[in-house]
């Protein structure tokens, strides 16, 4: 073990003394090599050592060195992106704002990506034209720096760019102006992305990232259709597209136990879809190790609480459930997504009470739906006294008839 490796050691270990001894070290000698080897380790630390670490770096900066972290600004550690600038905040002035703004026009991107938190900080409008320019951009992290910055600058130029992107035929332009969005903080965007997500065909990334601007929880309160709608499309990528450690910032606990008490007496029938896809999505991640090999203690204890919240749930309110789950197959009140995802609950329960009200959708005008309730009714046992000619007459795409082939 080389010096610098010992001294990045004790930085993350428990005895105080040698901690702060090695913080004041890098900070004092501006030693890139240390700070490197401290980003390389973080991903790997836990949270409760980041934030030792965080506040070992704040005890060993004074107004003579503080200036030593520019040294730092070219090797970007998203970890340590607050406390460098928080300390930077606190130490601010006119001369410092000059040398961000240099760095956020000339500087790597690293250094560009500081920079932009550093607007965070200490909100000058100065910035604002580049912040504009990097916001919508491709670099994630400074694009999420840049969009935070102008929304506490509360320069709505981008804002507004932004919700025309919303409008895009490309699903890769619309998802980067979500991110825009909700980095920006402004909740009137909302009714705007939960727009978006239902045309997409990326709905489930725009989905996860619409906690982050507005709780599930609230949304439910204010847009019950819509939050249920976003929670579907969340538990379709969870685990996929969605990291499971995502649960926390969804609070699914909450949401689904919300959900529950609910449709105890409502009798929704879009709430109950969501249920039962969540008792089968949180049945596979809790008995399928491979799902939770890699994370933490935390997430797989919080997928089991949910689990739990779900298998707690009487034979009786899931059976109601089951039962509910056909009135979601009127296509013109419920809307192309959510019969989608009727259809798929309806196969993988195998609910047989269903089957007219599938049959039914083989009079719809969408192909997409023609095939998938064919497909659901195959999966039940529905097939019988339906004529594939019929069926194929109605179906154009050539992908599609032979998929209705092979159902018969």
């Amino acid at each position: 073990m080389t010096q610098k490796e010992q001294l990045v050691k004790e930085l993350t270990a428990k005895d105080e003394a040698k901690a702060l001894n090695a913080a004041k070290y890098m900070i004092d000698n501006a030693d890139t090599e240390m700070f490197q080897l401290l980003a390389d380790k973080s991903e790997f630390l836990f949270d409760f050592v980041k934030n030792n670490v965080s506040k070992r770096l704040q005890k060993a900066v004074n107004k003579d060195n503080f200036m030593n972290l520019t040294a730092f600004l070219k090797i970007y550690c998203p970890d340590f992106e607050d406390t460098i600038m928080g300390i930077f905040a606190d130490y601010a002035d006119e001369e410092l704002t000059d040398k961000m703004l240099e760095l956020l026009e000339h500087g790597t991107e690293s250094e560009k990506t500081y920079s932009a938190k550093y607007f965070n900080y200490i909100p000058d409008t100065i910035a604002s034209d580049l912040l504009v320019e990097y916001a919508l951009g491709d670099n994630e992290a400074l694009a999420f720096n840049a969009a935070r910055a102008l929304g506490v600058m509360q320069i709505d130029t981008a804002f507004k760019k932004a919700l025309e992107m919303l409008k895009s035929d490309d699903d890769f332009t619309v998802l980067k102006a979500v991110k825009f969005l909700v980095a920006y903080e402004d909740k009137s965007a909302v009714d705007a992305i939960l727009e978006a997500m239902e045309k997409s065909s990326m709905s489930e990334n725009i989905a996860g990232e619409v906690p982050y601007l507005e709780s599930l929880l609230d949304l439910m309160q204010t847009k019950k259709e819509a939050a249920m709608a976003c929670l579907d499309n969340i538990l379709s990528g969870l685990g996929e597209i969605l990291p499971l450690s995502q649960i926390f910032s969804f609070e699914l606990y909450e949401v689904l136990a919300y959900l529950i008490k609910f449709n105890e007496s409502n009798k929704n029938s879009q709430a109950a879809v969501v249920l039962l896809k969540s008792l089968s999505k949180f049945d596979t991640l809790a008995n399928n190790e491979e799902y939770t090999f890699d994370e933490d203690k935390n997430t797989k204890e919080e997928i089991n609480e949910i689990y739990n919240l779900l298998k707690r749930q009487k034979e009786y309110f899931w059976n109601a459930q089951k039962n509910f789950v056909k009135n979601e197959l009127d296509e013109e009140k419920a809307g192309f997504p959510r019969v989608m995802s009727a259809l798929r609950m309806i196969a993988e329960y195998g609910l047989v009470n269903a089957k007219d009200e599938v049959k039914a959708l083989l009079d719809s005008k969408n192909e997409i739906i023609i095939c998938e309730a064919l497909n659901t009714l195959r999966q039940i046992g529905g097939l019988d006294g339906i004529n594939k000619q019929d069926i194929l007459n109605k179906v154009t795409d050539e992908n599609k008839k032979a998929l209705i082939e092979s159902l018969f």
